[in-house]
Order: structure tokens, then C-alpha cells, then sequence
């Protein structure tokens, strides 16, 4: 049963949404009888007890069903299957009491309003309104019930006599003292209310007495009835029964029981009995005092009513004493009036047209509008022309300032446009409408339909319409109904965003920061407080008044004053640099990368898998995705970060702190997250302070000035392991609203899989995510003693400090990284040296140290290259307890210094020309430093090699003249050596050989030599052949990808040389000397332990000199047969550059030997043979040579612009084939005949060598001179 019920009500709540879109059904609503009911004030009081409501509030539930009445006027009978009346009370009849009944119709439809017009859409532009229409036909459907309610309730008792009630009802409680007399009291037809009185109602209307009995009274019910009965009559008297323990006193209204509760008797009885006896019996008078006054019409009719005057108090009186008469005007508006309740609208029609030629619109306004609308409104029920009557109507009410009724004309004249699709005018009316001084909700409510008419309108005022839903939204601020204000908004802001229209920009988003925030939506709050500051464009006066606002607004509708996401300062996300002792910070992350990098290989923790075969094809599935880093427990975080003020104000933000998240990660712990996301007042400070938080944040004040930015420094140190997260910064906003502004980093964007590359999926950003792990040991690093300006080649000494800061826990396996490796050697001697094996390894030193224990170790350093540079150290150490979570920590620590030029040193060989076997070796020596008092002296030359040896060619003595050695500023001076073999060890040992031949050459007597094979010497020369192969090899690949890149790139097999960049056999190849030249200087800048006297020393190293012509295929060489030169340029690079002439890549030297001059008789011979010796060499230790020895005839030219020929010939064998064998040297004896005197250039011959694919000849292009002389 209750189900049912239930339905029906529904279905009823439905109809009645249903009717509200029909304005007939509100017309019909409005022009209703009206029954006013007067209660006691203990009746008042029984109601409110129950359900908060009135006793009119429960008869209106009871004309929900449709209910029959017979009327009979004259000769005329209507019968009424629909007919209904409206049960008010006193204050509906009050016009004092509009502005609440207007804003009560407000909230009435507070419940059917939506947060936005359409979910998931924003109207941008005038192309999206057909897409917006299609989807959202209806954006507002509470303006029908709006409507209705607001037709229905507007009333002018003066003019509309249809809004007078037809009847009373007259309710007391049995409770009362004197029921009888406080019925007769509340309403006296002698003296009727006062209402009655100032508009003329006709206090004869029927009145039914009512007595309130409730069930707990003790009072005599039905002995108050029969004295009623006795005083009123029984037909008027009646007794309703309330139960006080039920809502609406028992008598709520349930249509399957309405037949048995006793309100439908009373109402029945007023519906079919008094109302229609009352209007029977009415319209009998007024037909009679019309018919009577008609003559003397204009001579009776009184100025009051003509000009809509109201009656004074004394004519009120004259009035009660005399016979009840009204005027002929009144008589025939409230007959008019009459028949339209009984809806016979040609009978109303044509009392109204009557009347209407009796007022005037200029002396009469309200009474002209009165009857113009409701000719109108007759003529719509009637289906006939009624649009210029509303339109008299509306002009006439809005002159006589009776803006509530020029509404209701607005929403009836509005139907009608509508239905001839006339959306411009309707829009206009309601905006015309909407100017007036009305009601702020319905003012709200008719500029939002204008705007959406607007919309409709061919002519598409798209902007204009926008803007007339922004009034709205004013309008609804205005009227406190903030949910409909923010939709208005919202929808608006999508329309104006990004078009820089500052007034309207700074408009919408100051109303949606406050509305926002009154619904809640604080996020969406700080988001437009951030565009409304943006653009920083507001005076100085408007943004600070802005920022007040916001300060209220937040304190007042915020819980613990703490707003969340804060809408300043700015912070550059860009510039976020965390610090940590085992990471290295983004701004310095090139510098310490590759070392990191090569300890965690070293580690062995590196992740990443080996792919091999098909798994090549899928290598981005297996690409390391970021992790945590790990930070350890009671060591300080720091956090870098610039923080703007966008404002032209100061702004104040005290206790700026980290924002962070802590979860216990650790078996057996709670698996709870906790942060600091509250405010961080004095009781968490304190909290904090005795540990009972995971972490400990440092708090600063802050001020910033007018568009300032400063940098600051945030830490927190965690207390516990767990996982922690940095989310941001917490702050107090001008010592009134705590708050949080949220780091915004960076993320990358996934594209391994289908899915990553079809959708936008970003990878999360973990800088800000640490893995807190148990207690470690901390090693602190510091350079001592490190020289900050040093000569190039200048040897030094200077210490590292090592500290353990842990006092629990030691460490060990200490190792170390530099960013300049060839320029460090750790050590004293080669007994404590700690090596390199190759540039990209580390330096293992063999110390542990315990708990707050320190260590000094010794190191050497050579500057090799000139300009300002910063060395680097990276320290990896390992906890001596051990920790699964962190293998190893990382230590760091950098200098600066600078390298200044000192000598410039430039090398070159060349073949001898006596010995097929020896080198000559050039060095000349410069000092470019112009304008310095420095001098270089050279103390000594070495060279180094396991089959060569140099001799002194510059001089003759044991030690060079002085001044050859002394080189001053702007100075240079050329020593020449001779390279030769060492007949101890001799190349043909198949390089089995490891004793290094040293040649040491002192240039003062006053030294001892240095040793150039001991520590740290002969390392460093090792370290910079490293670095050079390693430039090497990284050029050589350089170039392999160049050739890659390029598609029609084609080499041959003699075009390019490779190189293993680990291959050591460069360094022991036979072509290959190292030269080493010690220099010394007096320059007193800088203090240093230096090798043996007090003067600054220094070495220039010149690794594998190439003195020997090479092989095409020869892998282990890679420079051509000829000269070479190198040389140390100011920047510490050695450059070897080669003659571009000599273009011949064999290991073959050759010689022609025989006597100058010859004495020969040609009178006894006369033809000269010559015995001449060619001598070939094979200058490669690994290959053999095939070649042919042809001599050329004598006319024959070696090159084509030779315009001579010499006058011999060659005798004998003239074409030779020979094997080389590696090191061979071979006499090849050839005959060359002359046959008169001369001078001769014997040098006709073609060596053709024999290659792998092709052959190679090679023409003689030294002179070779024969003098023949005749005797």
C-alpha cells in the first residue's frame, strides 16, 4: 500500500513539473479563489511543534485532487469539474511581505538547480552553440516552476479583486480560555481586519469556525462544539481532531484515506456549499449596484478610485456605518473578475473591455494595466490576438512603478514570443525587465534567459548573450544564491578566457575565487586567484585589496584556518635542486655522471639486462625505469628553490617549510602514511621537536618584496627508515591562512609500449622520493695544500683529507674518481702509489677507517693543460656493517685552479741521409710569455724506449753553452739529436724485451738527473699516453658514425686505420719514442714541495714520437712514411702533423752509393762504366716486402714535363726482383756506362712493390750526382 502511495505521488510531482511548462496552468493557478485561514496563536504553536509547518501549509495539501462545484448566476449554470482554491494566511495578503514571499518562490527551485548547464562541456565559441543546444536543450529547468510560482503568488489587492479571499476559516484551540469570544474577536464583521478595510474586500464572506482539539487535552470538546454550533451555526461549525505525535498533527495528506480525514469534509463544504452560495449571492449584488448607479455614473463615481488613491482612516469609518457601496468601476472589475474564476471567458472579456474605457492611462496607470492584462490574458485563453494588451499593460504598470506586476506581464508576453520563435524580443523584454528595481533573484533569473534566448537568435549576438549570463550571475550573488552565481560564471568564464580583456577577465575571476570558495571548490578557488594575479596587470590598490578578500574569505569558510593549495608565491619548478651526500645535484650533474656511472658498474648493480638476438628488436621494454634514491636516517635533505612574489605588493609568509609524506616501508612496521600537511604550529613544533614525527623540517620566515625572487635553502632530516616523499612548501600567508604550494616537476613521457604511444602516459617523477635506510657512515673529503695557479707541466704536491663523521659504524673499500685522472697520481714513492690501470677505472686505496676516525693521503698533480679548471673527486666507500638498502655511499669534493703557459715545445724527426738506420730529432723550444719576468731553464732531456737511444748533435761538448738552455721571455732556442738503435736490445727480439732503455741528457752539472723511470715521472708519462689513445680511439669512432651516416659512403681497404683504444701496443710499438723534458723556474708565486731544490720544476712529455715510415696494413701505426712534427700548443694539446706531400705509405727506405767523381781516358775507352751499390731497406718489423728494381733508359722521362734526357745508359742486369724479409737490408750492384764527360744525375730507376690487390711504384725524387772527368 505505502508502495502505491508512493507512485501516486510521484506520478503527481511529475504532472505538476509537466504543467509548469503550460502558462495557461499558471494563469488558472493565479486567478484561484482564495480562502484565508486565521488561526490562534496556540494553534500556530501546535502545528510548529509537529513538523514545523502551518495550518494553511495543511489544507493545501488537500486540493491536490481535482474536486466538482456547481455554479448558478442568473439564468446561467457552470459546472466546474476542476475547480480549486488557494488557502493563505494574513501575510499573503500583506504587500509589505512580498520581498519575502519572492525570495521564499527563490528557494523553492533551489533544489532542481544543477552545477553547470552541461556536464563535461565549455562553450568557446559561436560555432559550439548547435552542438550546445543539441545536448542541452533545457540548461535551466527550474525557470518554468520559477515562473509559475512567481505568477501565482504576485497579487495587487487595489486593483485585482479576484486576489480578495471568498472566504475565512476561523480555527482556535480547545486549550484557548475563550474559544467563543476569541472567535468572534479574531474577525468581526463590523470591524473587520485592517486589510479588509484599506482595499475594499467584503468583510460578508463566509466564515467557517474551527475548533483545534488535541487528543491530550482535557479540555471539553464537544461541549466548545455545541456552544459554537449555538453562536455561528452548525453548518459553519466544526471540530478537528489532532494527534500531537504525528507530523502535520495526524492529518497529513494520503489520497487512499483523504475520504476519511475530517479536513476533506470542511474543505468539501467550502468548495461545493459556501464559495459557491458567497459568489451567487455576490454576483446578484453587483449586478443590482450596477444596474442602479449606471445613470448617475459619472456623478457618484468617487476621485479616490479614479486617480487609484487609497482611502484615509475617516472615510474607512464613514464607510462601515454607511451601507456597504463601492463604485460602479469596483462593481464591474470584481464581476469581471468573477466570471473568470466561473471561466467563462467571452462573459469576462467583454466586462473588461467595458471597463477599460472608464480609466484613463495617464491619471489611472495601475487600474488601465489592471484591465489591459487581463483583456490580454482572456484573449490568450480564448486563442486570440492579445499581444498589445500586454504590451499596454507592461508600459502602463512599469509608469506606475509596480514592477512585480510588469514581471508577471514579462513572463505571460514572453510565452507568447516564444512561440513565434521571436527569441531577440523575448531576450530584450527580459533584459528591459531585468533593469528595473525587482526582486535580485528574479532580475537573476530573467537576464540568465536572456542571454540563452540571445543565443537562439539568427543573428547569433554571441558575446552579448554571455554577457547578460555574467549579469546574471551578479544578479545571483546579489540575491545570496551562490551555486547558481558560480554556474553562471563558469559557463561565461570558458567564452572570455584568453582573449585579455582585463576588465571582464579580472570580473569573472574574482566572482568565481569567492564562489568557489562558498561551495567548497578550493581547489578550483586557488586556480582562478592564480589567473586573476597572473597577469599582474591590477593597480596597486586592487591587488592588495584582492588579497585581503582572499585572506577573509579563507579564514571565515575554512576548517583550523588551512586552506590547501595557496594560489602565491611563485615557485620555479625549473630550478628545484636537491641535495644529497650520495647524489650529485642537477646543476652539477655533468661533472660527476660518467664517475657515477662507473662505480655502480663497478658495484655490479647495474640493472639493465644484456639483450641479445630478437630481444635487440625490443630493447625499449627493457630500458631501467627511474627509482628512489636513497637517502639515510638522520642525515639532512636539502632542497634549493627560487620563490617569486608575481605581485606589486609585499607579502609576508612565515614558518616556510618542506611538505612531505612519510610511509613505514619496514618489516613489522604500520604501513601508515603520516605528513605535515596541517598547519605547523607552536604544538607541532614542539611535536616535532621531541621526535615523535618520521622527519624534522626547519622553518624560515620570509618577506618579499614587489616582484622579488630569492633562492632558498629548505631541509629535512627523516628520523625514521621508511619511504618519504617531498610534496612542497608549507607556509602561513600574512600570519592568517596556512597553506601549501606544491612542487610541479617535470615528467617524461612513456612511449615503450602500443598503449604508452596511443595515449598520453607520463612516467612519475621520483626526484623528490627518497628511500630512507638505516644509519651509514658518512665520509667527509677535502683537498689540502692544492696549489690554485701552477706553470704547464708544473709538478706539485698536495694532500686529501679524509674524515669519518659517524661516530656508531667504520668504513672501508675507499676508492676514487677524478674528473682529470692523468693529472693526479696518489703516492709518495712507487712503494705507497696507488695506480690507474686505464682512464676510465678507479683508484682503490687500502685504508678503512673507523669511527671518527681521519686520514691524510699524499697525491702528486701535473698541469697539463693551460686555462682555469675544476678537478673533481668522487670517494666510494662501503659501510663496514653493511646495508642491503645502500651498497655504497659517495663522497664529493672540487677545487679550482689555473694553469698558466710555460715553455712551448715543438718536435720533429726526419731520415738521415748517411745511415739507412738513424733519425734525426729536432726540438725547438719557445717561451711566448710576453711582457712576465719568468725564465724556464732546461735541466734535462730524456728519452724513453726499448730499442732507440739519442745522441747530442746541437753541441760538441758534454753540457750546451748556458744560454741555450736559459730561455726568457719572448725567447726560443733549437736543440737537434740523433736518433739511433740500442745495440743492447736490438728490434729483431720480437719486442720479447721489457727493460726500458733510458737516455738522460742534463743540460747543468750542478743537478743530479732525474730518474725518469720512478714515481711520479715516468707515471704521469704513462697516464697522458692513456689519455692520448683515448682520444684517439674516440675520434676514430667519431668518424666510424660519421661514415655510417653518410649511405654512399664507400672506403677502400688502404683508406682508414683502426685502433683498439685498450690495445697496448702502441705504446711498446719499436717506432715509438717518448721524450720527457724536464724545466725549472724562480718564480716565488706559490708555495709547493717540490722534487730537488727549492726552484718550481716542471715536465713536457712528448709520448710515441713516430720517427719510422709505416705499412698501409700495419694496425698498429697510423701515420705515412716522411716527416712528422709535433708540437705542444698553448693549450697543452700535442698536434702531429704530417707533410701532405708525401703521400707513399711503405716501410721501404732506399739509398744509392758510388763514387762522385770518376777520371776516365775516353781516347783508350770510350765508354765509361760506373759500379754503383743501391741499398734497400725493409723498415718493418712484421711484414715482408715483394718488390721490382727496374732502371730506366736514358731517354726515358720519370714525369711527363721533363723536356731533357741524360746522356748514360745502364749495362748489365736492369730489372730485379727482391724479398724483403722484416729489418732485411739488401746491395743491389747495378752498372751505369757514360760515353763523353759530364756532370750526371744518376736517378733513373722504378721500385714497383707489390701490394695485396695492386702494385705501387715508386720513382727516385732525390738527385744522385756523377761528376765524369776526362784524362
Amino acid at each position: 500500500m505505502n508502495n502505491n502511495n508512493n507512485n501516486n505521488i510521484y506520478q503527481q510531482q511529475i504532472q505538476a513539473l509537466q504543467q509548469y511548462k503550460d502558462i495557461k496552468h499558471s494563469i488558472q493557478s493565479w486567478i484561484t479563489p482564495k480562502v484565508l485561514i486565521l488561526s490562534s496563536p496556540s494553534v500556530g504553536k501546535l502545528f510548529q511543534k509537529t513538523n514545523n509547518s502551518s495550518l494553511h501549509e495543511v489544507f493545501a495539501q488537500y486540493v491536490m485532487e481535482k474536486k466538482k462545484a456547481n455554479f448558478k448566476i442568473g439564468e446561467s449554470s457552470y459546472d466546474l469539474q476542476d475547480f480549486k482554491v488557494n488557502f493563505i494566511n494574513s501575510k499573503s495578503l500583506d504587500p509589505q511581505e512580498n520581498p519575502n514571499l519572492f525570495k521564499d518562490i527563490g528557494n523553492t527551485v533551489d533544489s532542481l538547480s544543477t552545477d553547470e548547464y552541461c556536464n563535461n562541456f565549455k562553450l568557446r565559441t559561436k560555432q559550439d552553440i548547435p552542438y550546445f543546444q543539441k545536448i542541452c536543450p533545457e540548461p535551466t529547468p527550474w525557470f518554468d516552476k520559477y515562473r509559475h510560482n512567481f505568477i501565482r503568488a504576485s497579487h495587487y489587492l487595489e486593483t485585482e479583486t479576484f486576489a480578495h479571499p471568498l472566504a475565512c476559516i476561523i480555527a482556535v484551540s480547545s486549550e484557548d480560555q475563550n474559544p467563543i469570544g476569541m472567535l468572534v474577536k479574531m474577525f468581526d464583521p463590523a470591524k473587520p481586519p485592517q486589510i479588509f478595510q484599506q482595499y475594499n474586500i467584503d468583510p460578508n464572506i463566509p466564515k467557517i469556525y474551527i475548533l483545534v482539539h488535541p487528543e491530550t487535552s482535557h479540555g471539553e470538546s464537544d461541549k466548545r462544539l455545541s456552544e459554537m454550533k449555538n453562536t455561528f451555526g452548525p453548518t459553519v461549525s466544526y471540530i478537528l481532531r489532532v494527534n500531537t505525535k504525528e507530523d502535520y498533527c495526524g492529518l497529513h495528506f494520503d489520497p487512499s484515506t483523504a475520504h476519511l480525514n475530517p479536513l476533506t469534509l470542511i474543505i468539501n463544504d467550502i468548495l461545493q456549499k459556501h464559495i459557491p452560495n458567497y459568489i451567487e449571492r455576490s454576483m446578484i449584488d453587483l449586478s443590482e449596484n450596477i444596474a442602479t448607479n449606471r445613470k448617475s455614473f459619472f456623478s457618484k463615481m468617487k476621485v479616490s478610485f479614479r486617480i487609484g488613491n487609497k482611502k484615509n482612516e475617516k472615510e474607512v469609518e464613514q464607510d462601515a456605518t454607511q451601507s456597504n457601496q463601492v463604485s460602479i468601476e469596483q462593481s464591474m472589475r470584481k464581476m469581471a473578475d468573477q466570471y473568470f474564476l466561473l471561466q467563462d471567458y467571452e462573459q469576462a472579456l467583454s466586462n473588461y473591455k467595458s471597463l477599460v474605457k472608464e480609466y484613463n492611462s495617464d491619471k489611472s496607470p495601475n487600474y488601465f494595466a489592471s484591465v489591459n492584462e487581463m483583456i490580454g490574458i482572456c484573449n490568450f485563453m480564448l486563442n486570440k490576438e492579445s499581444e498589445s494588451y500586454l504590451e499596454l499593460a507592461y508600459n502602463n504598470y512599469q509608469k506606475a512603478g509596480l514592477n512585480h506586476c510588469s514581471v508577471r506581464v514579462a513572463f505571460l508576453h514572453g510565452e507568447l514570443l516564444k512561440r513565434k520563435s521571436n527569441y531577440k524580443a523575448l531576450s530584450d523584454l527580459y533584459k528591459q525587465t531585468a533593469e528595473k528595481d525587482i526582486d535580485p533573484f528574479c532580475s537573476a533569473v530573467l537576464w540568465e534567459q536572456a542571454g540563452f534566448y540571445l543565443m537562439h537568435s539568427p543573428w547569433l549576438l554571441f558575446r552579448k548573450a554571455c554577457m547578460r549570463i555574467v549579469m546574471a550571475g551578479d544578479k545571483y550573488s546579489e540575491a545570496g544564491k551562490r551555486k547558481h552565481a558560480l554556474r553562471c560564471y563558469s559557463f561565461s568564464y570558458s567564452v572570455y578566457e584568453g582573449r585579455d580583456w582585463n576588465f571582464i577577465d579580472d570580473h569573472l575571476h574574482l566572482s568565481l575565487v569567492r564562489y568557489s570558495f562558498f561551495q567548497g571548490h578550493t581547489s578550483d578557488a586557488i586556480l582562478f586567484v592564480n589567473k586573476l594575479l597572473e597577469k599582474n596587470c591590477q593597480s596597486f590598490q586592487k591587488q592588495n585589496s584582492i588579497i585581503r578578500e582572499f585572506l577573509f574569505i579563507s579564514k571565515s569558510y575554512t576548517k583550523d584556518n588551512y586552506i590547501g593549495e595557496l594560489p602565491i608565491p611563485s615557485i620555479l619548478n625549473d630550478s628545484i635542486q636537491v641535495g644529497l651526500n650520495d647524489y650529485s645535484s642537477e646543476a652539477s650533474k655533468s661533472i660527476w655522471r660518467d664517475m657515477e656511472d662507473g662505480f655502480k658498474k663497478e658495484a655490479q648493480i647495474i640493472s639493465k639486462p644484456q639483450l641479445q638476438g630478437f630481444d635487440l628488436w625490443r630493447k625499449d621494454l627493457f630500458v631501467e625505469a627511474e627509482k628512489e634514491r636513497t637517502a639515510v636516517v638522520e642525515e639532512l635533505i636539502t632542497v634549493e628553490v627560487e620563490i617569486k612574489n608575481p605581485l606589486q605588493i609585499p607579502l609576508q609568509f612565515n614558518r616556510v617549510h618542506l611538505v612531505a609524506s612519510f610511509k613505514d616501508t619496514t618489516e613489522g612496521g604500520t604501513q601508515m602514511e603520516e605528513s605535515n600537511m596541517s598547519p605547523l604550529d607552536d604544538q607541532a613544533l614542539e611535536k616535532m621537536q621531541a621526535g615523535e614525527t618520521p622527519f624534522i623540517v626547519e622553518p624560515v620566515d620570509l618577506l618579499l618584496g614587489p616582484s622579488e625572487t630569492k633562492k632558498l635553502l629548505f631541509s629535512i632530516q627523516p628520523t625514521r627508515p621508511g619511504l618519504l616523499v617531498i610534496k612542497g612548501l608549507g607556509l602561513c600567508m600574512c600570519g592568517v591562512i596556512w597553506g601549501k604550494r606544491e612542487f610541479k616537476l617535470k615528467q617524461k613521457r612513456l612511449n615503450k609500449t602500443k598503449a604508452h604511444r596511443e595515449s598520453v602516459m607520463y612516467e612519475p617523477n621520483l626526484s623528490l622520493t627518497f628511500r630512507v635506510t638505516s644509519p651509514m657512515p658518512r665520509l667527509e673529503v677535502q683537498f689540502l695544500e692544492f696549489a690554485q695557479s701552477m706553470f704547464h707541466g708544473e709538478l706539485r704536491q698536495a694532500k686529501l683529507l679524509l674524515k669519518n663523521c659517524s661516530n656508531k659504524m667504520g668504513l672501508k673499500n675507499v676508492r676514487i674518481r677524478l674528473t682529470h685522472p692523468s693529472m693526479v697520481c696518489f703516492g709518495t714513492s712507487d712503494q705507497d702509489a696507488s695506480l690507474l690501470e686505464s682512464l676510465d677505472s678507479s683508484v682503490l686505496l687500502n685504508i678503512s677507517l673507523k669511527a671518527n676516525e681521519q686520514v691524510t693521503i699524499p697525491f702528486w698533480v701535473r698541469a697539463i693543460q693551460i686555462g682555469r679548471h675544476q678537478l673533481g673527486c668522487l670517494v666510494y666507500y662501503e659501510s663496514e656493517a653493511g646495508n642491503s638498502d645502500l651498497k655504497y655511499r659517495l663522497a664529493r669534493c672540487q677545487t679550482e685552479f689555473e694553469v698558466k703557459p710555460s715553455i712551448r715545445v715543438a718536435t720533429f724527426s726526419q731520415q738521415s741521409s748517411s745511415d739507412l738506420n738513424a733519425y734525426i730529432l729536432g726540438i725547438e723550444v719557445d717561451n711566448s710569455m710576453i711582457g712576465e719576468s719568468t725564465a724556464f731553464n732546461l735541466a734535462q732531456f730524456s728519452a724513453i724506449s726499448k730499442f732507440w737511444k739519442i745522441q747530442p748533435l746541437s753541441y760538441q761538448d758534454q753540457v750546451p753553452n748556458k744560454s741555450i738552455v736559459t730561455i726568457k721571455s719572448n725567447q726560443f732556442t733549437n736543440l737537434f739529436f740523433r736518433i739511433c738503435p740500442n745495440l743492447e736490445t736490438s728490434p729483431t727480439q720480437q719486442q720479447q724485451q721489457d727493460k726500458l732503455s733510458i737516455t738522460n741528457i742534463s743540460f747543468d752539472p750542478s743537478l743530479s738527473m732525474f730518474d725518469s723511470s720512478s714515481f711520479p715521472v715516468y707515471n704521469f708519462l704513462e697516464l697522458e699516453k692513456l689519455l692520448i689513445n683515448y682520444q684517439l680511439s674516440q675520434q676514430q669512432q667519431q668518424q666510424q658514425l660519421q661514415q655510417q651516416n653518410q649511405p654512399h659512403h664507400h672506403t677502400t681497404s688502404g683508406s682508414s686505420l683502426s685502433l683498439s683504444p685498450n690495445s697496448q701496443q702502441n705504446y711498446d710499438h719499436p717506432n715509438h719514442l717518448d721524450l720527457v723534458l724536464f724545466w725549472e723556474c724562480n718564480s716565488n708565486s706559490g708555495s709547493s714541495l717540490n722534487l730537488l731544490s727549492g726552484n718550481r720544476i716542471g715536465t713536457l712529455n712528448f709520448p710515441n714520437i713516430l720517427f719510422l715510415p709505416t705499412h698501409y696494413s700495419d694496425s698498429a701505426l697510423s701515420t705515412p712514411w716522411g716527416s712528422w712534427k709535433s708540437t705542444t700548443s698553448p693549450s697543452g694539446k700535442i698536434i702531429t702533423l704530417i707533410d701532405p706531400n708525401l703521400k707513399i705509405q711503405l716501410p721501404l727506405r732506399f739509398q744509392l752509393h758510388s763514387d762522385l767523381d770518376v777520371n776516365h781516358s775516353f781516347q783508350q775507352n770510350p765508354l765509361c762504366i760506373v759500379p754503383l751499390k743501391l741499398q734497400l731497406m725493409n723498415c718493418s718489423f712484421v711484414h715482408q716486402l715483394n718488390l721490382t728494381v727496374e732502371c730506366l733508359l736514358p731517354h726515358e722521362n720519370v714525369f711527363d714535363h721533363s723536356s731533357t734526357t741524360s746522356q748514360y745508359f745502364w749495362t748489365g742486369s736492369t730489372k730485379t726482383t727482391i724479398e724483403l724479409k722484416p729489418q732485411e737490408i739488401v746491395n743491389l750492384p747495378l752498372y751505369v756506362c757514360f760515353n763523353q764527360p759530364g756532370v750526371y744525375n744518376i736517378n733513373r730507376f722504378k721500385l714497383s712493390v707489390k701490394l695485396s690487390e695492386s702494385s705501387k711504384d715508386i720513382y727516385s725524387t732525390v738527385q744522385h750526382l756523377i761528376t765524369i772527368k776526362d784524362t
